[in-house]
């Protein structure tokens, strides 16, 4: 065969090969698995990289739930009853399934974004290809969530809003399916793992029972959008009842009253909401939307509405179901809007706008971004057909599109910043870890640092107080955590013997971990080591620091020494035994 014609042959061979390989859904799909992989592998290294460190939200969730591998593992501790109380029932029984298995919760936590991501990836993929055929575009909706996951602290925490991902992804799946028993399945669980997302994907099914029909508001007629609205109401109501009645006796409920009275709904506040700033407020924290902003790309979600009109034969691509990601956006303000209203009863009206916007805008960025190339490629080659060179001004766009498409990519991808946002908490005093850790498991331990959070973690014993878990939410619960912290600073600043030891009497203390620098007044006045959190309870903080500035010197200052049984640079551990057998001067 002549070499030109075998050439020829090679290159449409080629050509053919690599189009079918473009617009393969496995090819893609595995593409898209693979980003999983690498942003889940090196965020499973990190967490493993050092004995002590642990995700931010998992030492509030996962800690307690060691009970399952030890069940004198914190005894009568009520910061442990109150969380066990509050998790949804899902969350834990996956828990105590796994560790029946053999794993501990804490290991599990180490693998569980990982195996969470690749499932909500694939979700994510097929859903992404139900809106628009096209596997590239389906595969940067999916690149583009994994960035949002890996690029934030709700997946990479293994605790119940992980699960959420994974399950609504799958609901919008198999709801674009029309698969109607996959689709209440998908309820179930989210009700079972995470409640406020389950009530989110309700709404949806509501608003999918209306529909504009010439200037008017009309109920649709779809038999099955009407049996699936019902069932899933069911089904909801009864997985959804068990939560309900859960922290009942933790209760009740703080009231918009009287949180606005509270300064732990504040500024500077444990839970703050009510922020004098108005845009603040309504983008900001709780109480806003909290739009995504990471990674930046994907608010190229926002432009699709626009190109939707551009006609072309890949716009007539996308699917006219595209009208669930406004559905799920309606469906989400609504109960944003409803959880304002009836505060706290829904919990905060941000977790009904944040994730959901967050997986509708990246499943918009990733149509945008084909139509938008689809149109940029139009151009180039109507300028190439009519022989028109590229002027300078034209160059440099391009140039900065194509930086910006690269930067798109390999920014959020670098290990140093998305590892960044994953909050995980480094052991600072693993002295004092080991110390506690060979006490006995009814230990309890008092401390005013903001280590005190740490301890339950990496020692695995009890904490009278700490700022982490000082949730303002159930007042029954709350009102017990805010008398323990006034009286252990009434306690830790008291120049009387006699007042120490009555608060180690009342508690049952067996240790005090007392930071260096805690008797000074800086320790607790406004600055860069205020402990906010301590000024919430007034006047025993002022009182405190005007002891202080007055020179008086507190019983635990005097008998630092005599009681210590363990010292660091920045820490002493001072045992109660010693000091309950002190005699008063």
């Amino acid at each position: 065969m002549p070499l030109p014609l075998l050439q020829a042959r090679t290159l449409i061979a080629t050509t053919k090969l690599n189009w079918e390989l473009l617009n393969s859904k496995k090819f893609w799909l595995i593409l898209s698995l693979a980003a999983t992989v690498y942003f889940g592998l090196i965020s499973l290294a990190d967490s493993l990289s050092l004995p002590y460190l642990i995700q931010d939200d998992a030492r509030l969730h996962v800690v307690w739930l060691e009970r399952f591998s030890n069940p004198n593992l914190f005894p009568n501790d009520l910061i442990a009853n109150y969380l066990e109380s509050i998790a949804p029932i899902g969350y834990k029984s996956f828990y105590w399934a796994m560790n029946q298995l053999g794993v501990e919760p804490l290991v599990i936590a180490k693998f569980l974004p990982l195996f969470l991501g690749l499932i909500a990836s694939v979700y994510g993929f097929g859903t992404a290809l139900q809106l628009f055929p096209v596997p590239i575009s389906a595969f940067l909706s999916t690149l583009i969530l994994n960035q949002s996951w890996w690029l934030n602290d709700d997946l990479i925490s293994a605790t119940s809003r992980a699960f959420l991902y994974p399950i609504f992804l799958a609901f919008l799946y198999y709801l674009l399916k029309r698969s109607l028993v996959p689709c209440l399945i998908a309820i179930a669980l989210q009700a079972l793992f995470y409640p406020q997302m389950a009530l989110l994907q309700i709404a949806i099914l509501t608003v999918r029972l209306w529909r504009w029909h010439k200037g008017q508001l009309r109920l649709v007629g779809d038999r099955q959008a009407w049996i699936l609205g019902s069932l899933s109401l069911i089904i909801a109501l009864f997985a959804l009842w068990p939560f309900a009645q859960q922290a009942a006796e933790f209760g009740p409920i703080v009231t918009a009253a009287q949180a606005k009275l509270m300064p732990e709904y504040g500024v500077d506040g444990r839970a703050q909401f009510f922020i004098p700033n108005l845009l603040a407020f309504w983008f900001v924290g709780d109480s806003g939307i909290r739009l995504p902003l990471h990674p930046p790309v994907i608010w190229a979600g926002a432009f699709l509405p626009f190109l939707l009109r551009y006609p072309s034969a890949l716009v007539r691509q996308v699917s006219s179901q595209i009208k669930l990601l406004v559905q799920v956006l309606i469906a989400s303000v609504g109960l944003f809007g409803l959880a304002h209203v009836v505060f706290l009863k829904l919990h905060f009206p941000g977790r009904y706008m944040e994730y959901s916007l967050r997986i509708v805008m990246a499943l918009a960025a990733g149509i945008t971004l084909v139509l938008l190339a689809e149109i940029g490629l139009r151009w180039l080659v109507q300028m190439r057909r009519s022989r028109t060179a590229l002027n300078l001004w034209q160059r440099g766009c391009l140039g900065l599109v194509a930086i910006l498409a690269i930067a798109s990519l390999v920014v959020p991808a670098v290990p140093s910043i998305f590892l960044s946002t994953h909050l995980q908490v480094k052991g600072r005093v693993p002295e004092v870890y080991e110390f506690l850790a060979q006490q006995p498991k009814d230990t309890l331990i008092a401390s005013l640092a903001e280590e005190a959070s740490n301890l339950p973690a990496f020692a695995k014993r009890s904490i009278l107080v700490a700022r982490e878990f000082a949730f303002p939410y159930h007042l029954g619960y709350y009102k017990q955590i805010r008398q323990r912290a006034i009286d252990l600073m009434q306690a830790h600043y008291s120049p009387e013997l006699q007042d120490v030891q009555r608060f180690i009497a009342k508690y049952g203390v067996d240790f005090f971990l007392i930071e260096q620098d805690a008797f000074t007044p800086a320790y607790l006045t406004p600055g860069p080591r205020w402990q906010r959190w301590l000024h919430q309870y007034q006047p025993v903080a002022s009182e405190a620091i005007a002891r202080l500035q007055q020179g008086q010197t507190p019983a635990l200052a005097q008998f630092m020494d005599q009681c210590s049984v363990l010292q660091t640079k920045q820490f002493t551990v001072l045992t109660a035994a010693c000091l309950m057998g002190v005699q008063p001067g």
